[in-house]
């Protein structure tokens, strides 16, 4: 049985989003007004817009003229006057964005991660030292920073956003949540980065509208986040959407895996490194060769990267296959941090599901392209922080 607590929250953040809708769209208006645009009743209109007011979002904007009665008070929607801090953590680089509450991206900052030796947290210093950069920005140019949101590649659970394992890091059973918000005293949420993705294209981009959808990031490794009845679906244990994990073939039952697990041993992490050496095909400066590397080479045209390219295509389709299957979503987003890409994987994916699953569901790029883990794991910390 859903929590009546949880319900009511989302209930109310539902309430919220419909009457920023109103006032994105239709600029200044009255509660009337925005009654009347919603269908919310006036006690609803008034409760949204007292926490909204209260939250900085909505601001008062004077009176209607008056027709005989009492002028009604104005409000207006001022969201892109208040930002959060963004952060996008990968092996090769850790971006970090200002980002405002219409999803628009105003700074960037990028810094190359220390990876852990020997248990060193020195990327967690380096992530709170980023945020702190962004928000003193923010401050300088009089735009409130609300929090801070920080997509990982790894599952995170736990009031202490607690993450389990993210390779390369020396992450394993980290408090980074806690650790964070102790370090810049604000507001800071975690997230999954396939989570952020899924929740960004919900609120404001290919899934405005909907209530479902399967949202798969690609990177160094491959992971999906799931939206059904309009909210993150992060099952029991934080773990729903691991498809990392799904077995491949049938020798999938020999090994036991820990990290990666079988597809991303086909696909992600140092998985194309490995397999390019076998016919020959050296990674770019002797160092890790990515899904994105592979991808480039094959445009180039290197046949053997073309294969492996096909290889991958194959698996990614498999592992949306599944998905759909067991979901049936609405739409599927494939992002990643190099938007061409998903554009181009987009045909291929879909073309090696008709005729091999009951339904193939709309299947599209991200909309805020490279962007759109930071616009998910930002939206994700202004409501936090709301």
């Amino acid at each position: 049985m859903p929590n009546a607590a949880g319900v009511g929250r989302a209930s109310a953040r539902a309430n919220a989003d419909a009457v920023l809708d109103a006032l994105r769209t239709g600029g200044a208006l009255s509660r009337q007004q925005i009654s009347q645009r919603t269908g919310l009743s006036a006690a609803t209109v008034s409760r949204a817009t007292a926490a909204l007011v209260e939250s900085g979002i909505v601001v008062p904007f004077g009176r209607s003229p008056s027709s005989g009665g009492r002028p009604a008070e104005l409000l207006r929607y001022a969201g892109g006057s208040r930002v959060v801090a963004a952060v996008q953590i990968g092996v090769r680089r850790i971006e970090g964005a200002l980002v405002d509450l219409d999803g628009n991206v105003t700074v960037r900052r990028t810094i190359v991660p220390v990876l852990a030796r020997s248990g060193s947290q020195e990327w967690v210093r380096q992530v709170a030292g980023l945020v702190d950069q962004l928000a003193r920005t923010a401050a300088t140019a009089g735009t409130p920073c609300l929090g801070a949101g920080v997509a990982v590649p790894a599952v995170v659970h736990g009031a202490d956003d607690r993450i389990d394992a993210m390779i390369g890091f020396g992450a394993h059973d980290l408090p980074l949540g806690r650790l964070l918000r102790d370090q810049l005293r604000m507001p800071v949420v975690v997230e999954n980065d396939a989570n952020a993705l899924a929740y960004g294209e919900l609120k404001e981009g290919e899934a405005s509208g909907l209530s479902s959808l399967v949202g798969l990031f690609i990177d160094n490794g491959i992971g999906a986040g799931i939206i059904t009845g309009g909210a993150l679906h992060k099952g029991a244990h934080g773990e729903a959407g691991g498809i990392g994990y799904l077995l491949v073939e049938r020798s999938s039952l020999g090994p036991s895996f820990s990290d990666p697990g079988d597809l991303e041993d086909h696909i992600g992490y140092d998985a194309p490194t490995r397999r390019a050496r076998e016919p020959g095909l050296q990674p770019p400066d002797g160092g890790q060769l990515t899904a994105g590397d592979v991808f480039r080479l094959a445009a180039a045209g290197n046949p053997v990267a073309r294969d492996l390219a096909e290889e991958i295509l194959d698996i990614t389709a498999m592992a949306v296959a599944a998905m759909v299957i067991v979901l049936d979503p609405q739409l599927v987003v494939i992002g990643s941090t190099e938007p061409a890409r998903d554009s181009a994987m987009v045909p291929d994916v879909q073309r090696r599901l008709q005729g091999r699953i009951i339904h193939v569901p709309r299947i599209a790029a991200a909309h805020h392209g490279a962007d759109a883990v930071l616009v998910g794991v930002g939206r994700l910390a202004a409501e936090r922080a709301g």
